[in-house]
């Protein structure tokens, strides 16, 4: 079966592949980890942040919001000496802002999910919101998040068995 390349590196990519990339995540705290584990990809392989993401949940106590906005600076310099996780200062306490803007997201529209479906239809709007929106956040950031999480079509190769089913829906 014929994939993305980016995918056949290994077992652990095929399965992001085939069973999340793409498909419409939902729930605050699962949409909080998509967003923080973007961000931390950003300059880096996809590859390396989900060989990591175990230990992402673990340092980020599940990406539970609640939890995360409440991290102070101890938090950050456990986070900094942690060899599980990228140890991206700037990234660490960008996630921990972020946590601060979804929580108040939630309380002003009830779900970080209702927030995303109220983005403008246009993805280059979707993305220029998100990047105004979340800290250490990019315009190509934004799209991938948008991508990983269902938002907007994942970029599937032509070649991809995954691109045929995007086209015939």
């Amino acid at each position: 079966m014929n994939r993305c390349k980016w995918s056949e590196e290994s077992e652990m990519l095929q399965l992001y592949h085939d069973e999340e990339w793409g498909k419409k995540a939902e729930g605050n705290n699962k949409l909080f980890e998509c967003l923080t584990l973007e961000l931390f990809q950003s300059g880096l392989s996809w590859r390396t942040i989900l060989h990591k993401r175990e230990n992402f949940r673990k340092a980020f106590k599940d990406f539970d919001v609640e939890k995360v906005k409440q991290f102070d600076e101890e938090d950050i310099e456990r986070l900094v000496a942690d060899a599980g996780i990228v140890r991206h200062r700037k990234k660490i306490e960008a996630t921990i802002e972020n946590a601060k803007r979804v929580a108040a997201l939630i309380s002003k529209y009830g779900s970080f999910d209702a927030f995303l479906d109220q983005l403008p239809e246009e993805k280059v709007e979707k993305q220029k919101l998100l990047k105004k929106t979340f800290k250490h956040f990019g315009l190509t950031t934004a799209e991938s998040f948008l991508e990983a999480t269902g938002r907007i079509p994942a970029s599937h190769s032509e070649v991809c068995f995954m691109f045929k089913e995007q086209v015939d829906q």
